[in-house]
């Protein structure tokens, strides 16, 4: 079972690589006043991470109201 999990590791690293070098273009990115330019592959981690990170807190945001709450 290691050497399974071991292996789905490398398959995603290396499909995520390829992920990243074939979008090295840079791409413009506008918010309200606020506009950067940066690589696609780097605006798809930023993206990426914001994700986790939102879900993070709304899933800490759901458990903390499912334990205040009286049970019935």
């Amino acid at each position: 079972m290691d050497t399974l999990m071991l292996a789905v590791k490398i398959v995603i690293t290396l499909l995520v690589a390829i992920l990243f070098v074939q979008n090295i273009a840079l791409v413009e990115v506008r918010f309200l006043t606020w506009s950067a330019r940066m690589p696609l592959a780097l605006l798809l981690l930023v993206i990426y991470v914001l994700g986790m990170a939102s879900g993070k807190a709304l899933f800490q945001l759901l458990s903390r109201l499912r334990k205040r709450r009286p049970h019935h």
